[in-house]
């Protein structure tokens, strides 16, 4: 979970509240104190809500519950007199752009500014893969802004130099270069330039110190640019909503050009019949509108209007959710179930600890991965695909566990490895419990994985059958089916796999499917 870093003073000038009064509504926006120093609060929030990674977004929310400012959060929009001249961009072809007027800055309100930018890049915008963002101080620029390509020849001010240097030195002096550079062309990066010719930013790697934010900064303008144009239209939302909580005038202006964004609020319509029946609670229609306009919502004939930075809200299960936290999880009706009934442990459960008994007995050690995994498992099964992963090591659902445990044996650089994971797998649509076990030395066989499959089912009195088997990942007549009262195979793992999971071990795996 996210954890972020906020002034208790700078929480309660934002939200007029004090501080006591803080702490007892954050149980209702799923928030939680993790340390408090005195002057300063760790928060661990949620996920799901990255307009609540600085005190702006936070602020917003609570205001909501304590009814300070109700209904959606309010904006003035207009059109920018400056303009975007944007280039094709390869790498990251989308970039918006808008400027926050107004703006009262001081040394907390950067600080939580460049939090959000932080906390965004390395969650949503997958460590700077997918966007990356900048915040520019409009009084310093000479408009027109150029999206466009730069030589590595070039020099500019890097954010806290104190004199001009190459663009290719910057990668090796910097931490952001040595780490950022490796994502573009680093020849020739992308970047912006203003009117003037000087360098704003080398995107994603490091701004300069031409327009940075300072105290005395009073319109901001933010870029976003990334590889995805409904992430950036995303990001660009949450970071124009959060500034509005430090504008006077709440007054945002679009800048046009590149592939643009549109600020555009969403109608979702709600029966709000449906949410009483889901949360189990009845609603009268008075106070299921204050409960919306509480979550910083609008309503308007059936249909709840949800602004911009609410990108966690889909359906209108989301609204639900919503109107069960302003109304508070505490204060929802608990009831004893008519029917009292005895549990018991589910077969499958019984038979896993029988499996995991059996197998530390046999000299295995045990290991927990994810179910979720990389590209890497497609050499064994076909995998289900995560449509919006936030990394590439967890873009699929596993299909199989054995990649990973050859992985893992690859990581532990051993000659001889007993390793073993009990875990669900996904196959033909269907979650199912599987055991895999893998055993990594030199003069491996076929034959020490049956033994262990015919020991482990004698144990567990369970009938099984062998039958030859081939794939593609094994080697030929190197492979046995496992038939009976459970299913799976063995089989010794081709070298051109191993290969590619960077283990040079011979290598024998299993994998059996026990629930």
């Amino acid at each position: 979970m996210p954890v972020i870093d906020v002034a208790k003073s700078d929480l309660e000038r934002l939200t007029r509240l004090k501080y006591e009064e803080i702490a007892k509504l954050f149980e209702y926006i799923k928030g939680e104190i993790e340390s408090d120093s005195g002057e300063r609060l760790r928060i661990e929030v949620t996920h799901d809500r990255p307009d609540h990674f600085s005190a702006e977004g936070l602020a917003k929310t609570l205001k909501g519950i304590a009814e300070i400012e109700v209904g959606l959060p309010r904006i003035s929009l207009g059109r920018s007199s400056i303009r975007l001249v944007a280039e094709s961009i390869t790498e990251r072809p989308y970039i918006a752009m808008a400027v926050v007027r107004n703006v009262r800055l001081d040394e907390e309100a950067i600080k939580q500014m460049i939090q959000l930018q932080e906390k965004l890049h390395e969650t949503y915008g997958r460590g700077r893969r997918k966007i990356a963002i900048g915040f520019y101080d409009v009084s310093k620029i000479k408009p027109p802004i150029y999206y466009r390509r730069i030589s590595q020849e070039d020099e500019y001010i890097p954010l806290g130099f104190q004199k001009p240097v190459k663009v290719r030195e910057m990668y090796e002096l910097t931490e952001q270069g040595r780490r950022y550079s490796g994502l573009i062309n680093r020849e020739n990066p992308p970047a912006l330039v203003d009117a003037s010719g000087q360098i704003m930013v080398v995107i994603p790697v490091l701004g300069s110190e031409c327009c940075k934010i300072t105290e005395a900064t009073r319109d901001v303008l933010i870029d976003v640019t990334g590889t995805d144009h409904r992430a950036v239209a995303n990001a660009l939302s949450i970071l124009i909503y959060s500034l509005l909580e430090r504008s006077g005038s709440k007054e945002v202006e679009i800048v046009e050009g590149g592939t643009g964004y549109s600020h555009e609020y969403v109608k979702i319509y709600v029966d709000e019949r449906a949410v009483s029946e889901f949360l189990g609670v009845k609603i009268a229609h008075e106070d299921f509108i204050k409960y919306i306009k509480k979550a910083r919502f609008d309503y308007q004939e059936g249909a709840v209007i949800i602004p911009p930075y609410r990108i966690n809200v889909l359906s209108w299960v989301d609204v639900a959710e919503d109107v069960a936290i302003v109304m508070g999880y505490n204060q929802m009706p608990r009831e004893v179930p008519e029917i009292p009934s005895a549990g018991r442990r589910h077969r499958t459960e019984v038979i896993t600890l029988e499996v995991r008994k059996s197998m530390l007995s046999m000299g295995f050690t045990e290991l927990n991965n994810y179910v979720l995994t990389d590209e890497a498992v497609a050499e064994v099964c076909s995998p289900a695909r995560v449509a919006n992963p936030i990394s590439e090591l967890y873009t699929t659902i596993r299909c199989s566990i054995i990649t990973q445990l050859i992985s893992a044996a690859s990581a532990l650089k051993r000659r001889e490895t007993k390793i073993f994971e009990v875990g669900e797998v996904v196959r033909e649509g269907r979650a199912v419990r599987a055991l895999a076990f893998l055993i990594s030395r030199d003069g491996a066989t076929l034959t020490d994985g049956l033994s262990v499959v015919k020991s482990l089912c004698k144990r567990l009195g369970l009938k099984c059958e062998f039958f030859p088997a081939e794939a593609k990942w094994a080697l030929p007549n190197r492979m046995a089916e496992v038939r009976g009262e459970i299913t799976g195979y063995i089989a010794e793992v081709n070298p051109d796999v191993l290969t590619a999971l960077k283990h040079a071990v011979p290598t024998v795996v299993a994998e059996l499917y026990i629930g």
